[in-house]
C-alpha cells in the first residue's frame, strides 16, 4: 500500500471505529461521544492494537506513518478550543449569580488542592510523575488543574443526551462548567508563561508577547469583527470562512508568542462575537467532533503507555480518579446544598461536573509537551479522564434516583 491508501484506512479506523461502537453497540445510552473516541485512541495505540498485533500496528501507525496526521491533530484541537471559546460566549448571565459562583469555586478549590497534594506527595515520594522542566511545586499545580476539569463542550453534549438541558439542574451545570473552563485555561495559560523560557529574561519576553497578543486580540480585533458583523449580516459561508480566518490567524499569533496553538483557538472563540457564535458553533461542532477529534484522540492513544508489568500508570489513574471524584463531588454537594437544593439534586450535580473529556486531554498534552508531567502521569491521567467521563452518567443516575426530570 501507498501513503495514499494508508492515510485512508488510518482515516476509516480512527472517524469510523467510535462512532460505530458508540451508535452500534448500544454504549450511545450510557456514554457520551468523547469518552468512547478517547477509548478508541488508546485501543488503536500501542498499548492494545500495539500489543496485539506488532507488525499491523507498525504498518499502520509507526513512526513513519505519523507525519501525514499531524496537521489533523493540529487543526482539530485548535478548532475544539474555539468551540470552548464559543461555549462561553453563549452563555447568558445567570439569574442567581452568588449560588453559580460559589458552586463554581467549590468545583474548582476542592479537588484543585486535593490534586496538588497528591501531586507533591507522589513527587516526594519517587514517582516518575514530574516531567524535566518540573519542581515538585509546578507539578503539584499541574495536578491540581487537572483533577479539577470539567469539559463544558462534553458537559453539554452529555446534558443533550440526557434531556437535562433545559432543566433547572442542566442550566446550573452549564454555567459552573463555564466559569470552571475559564479558570482552568487561565491557569494553564499561567504555566505556560512560566516555562515558556529557561530563565528569567526568556520568560518575561514570552510574557511580553503574550501580553501584546492578548491586547491586539481583545482590543484591537474583538471590537473591529463586532463593528464588522453589525454592519452587515454574512452569509454562512462567509460567516463560515470568517471563523475559521480567525482561529487559524490566532492559532499562528498564539504560537509566535510563545504560548501553544490550543491558545489561539480559545482566545479565537472569546473575541467572536457572541450574537453569532451559536450560528457557527452550530456549523463547526458536528464536523470537528466527529470527524476531526477522533485524529486528535489517536495522537493521546500514541503517547500512552499502558502495561501490566509496570503498574504504575494504573496508581496513578485509581488515586486521581478518587481524587477528582471526592474532590469534585465535596467541592459542588456541600455549597450547592447551603444555596438550598435538595442532597440528591446537589450530588447530581457534583456527578454531572465530572466529566472532562477532550479538555483533560488537552491539558495533558500541553502539559506534557511543555515537560511538566511525565509519560506515566500522562498516561494515568488520561485513563483517570476517561473513567470519570464514563461515569459521569452512570453516577449521576444513580444518585438521582430518577429525580431529575
Amino acid at each position: 500500500m501507498n501513503g495514499v491508501s494508508i492515510f485512508f484506512l488510518q482515516a476509516m479506523l480512527v472517524v469510523a471505529l467510535p462512532y460505530l461502537l458508540w451508535r452500534g453497540a448500544g454504549l450511545r445510552s450510557v456514554f457520551p461521544l468523547v469518552g468512547v473516541q478517547v477509548l478508541a485512541g488508546i485501543v488503536l495505540g500501542p498499548s492494545v492494537f500495539g500489543q496485539l498485533a506488532p507488525q499491523g500496528w507498525t504498518a499502520l501507525f509507526g513512526p513513519d506513518r505519523l507525519p501525514m496526521l499531524s496537521g489533523l491533530q493540529w487543526l482539530a484541537v485548535t478548532l475544539f478550543c474555539f468551540l470552548t471559546g464559543l461555549h462561553l460566549r453563549e452563555d447568558s448571565v445567570p439569574a442567581h449569580w452568588r449560588a453559580t459562583l460559589q458552586i463554581s469555586l467549590g468545583s474548582i478549590a476542592a479537588p484543585f488542592a486535593l490534586g496538588a497534594a497528591a501531586g507533591w506527595w507522589m513527587t516526594t515520594a519517587g514517582w516518575p510523575v514530574a516531567g524535566e522542566l518540573a519542581s515538585p511545586y509546578w507539578f503539584a499545580c499541574a495536578m491540581g488543574i487537572c483533577t479539577a476539569v470539567t469539559a463544558l463542550p462534553v458537559l453539554g453534549a452529555l446534558l443533550r443526551e440526557m434531556r437535562l438541558t433545559g432543566t433547572r439542574l442542566g442550566q446550573l451545570a452549564l454555567r459552573c462548567a463555564a466559569v470552571n473552563d475559564a479558570w482552568v485555561w487561565l491557569f494553564l495559560t499561567l504555566v505556560l508563561l512560566q516555562h515558556g523560557g529557561q530563565d528569567g529574561a526568556s520568560g518575561l519576553i514570552v510574557a511580553a508577547r503574550a501580553g501584546a497578543y492578548l491586547a491586539f486580540m481583545f482590543l484591537a480585533v474583538r471590537p473591529a469583527l463586532a463593528w464588522l458583523l453589525r454592519r452587515r449580516a454574512p452569509e454562512t459561508e462567509l460567516l463560515l470562512a470568517m471563523a475559521l480566518f480567525l482561529v487559524l490567524a490566532s492559532a499562528f499569533l498564539g504560537e509566535l508568542a510563545g504560548l501553544h496553538h490550543v491558545m489561539g483557538g480559545f482566545v479565537a472563540g472569546l473575541v467572536w462575537p457572541a450574537r453569532e457564535a451559536q450560528r457557527v458553533r452550530q456549523q463547526l461542532e458536528p464536523v470537528t467532533v466527529v470527524v476531526l477529534l477522533p485524529f486528535f484522540f489517536l495522537a493521546a492513544g500514541l503517547r500512552t503507555e499502558i502495561s501490566l508489568d509496570n503498574p504504575m500508570t494504573l496508581w496513578i489513574a485509581l488515586l486521581s480518579l478518587v481524587i477528582a471524584i471526592t474532590g469534585k463531588m465535596a467541592g459542588v454537594a456541600l455549597p450547592a446544598r447551603r444555596a438550598g437544593m435538595g442532597w440528591h439534586e446537589s450530588l447530581a450535580l457534583g456527578t454531572l461536573l465530572q466529566t472532562k473529556g477532550l479538555v483533560e486531554v488537552v491539558v495533558l498534552t500541553v502539559l506534557l509537551d511543555a515537560r511538566i508531567i511525565s509519560t506515566a502521569a500522562f498516561s494515568g491521567l488520561l485513563l483517570m479522564a476517561l473513567a470519570s467521563t464514563l461515569l459521569a452518567r452512570p453516577l449521576t443516575m444513580l444518585v438521582a434516583r430518577g429525580r431529575l426530570h
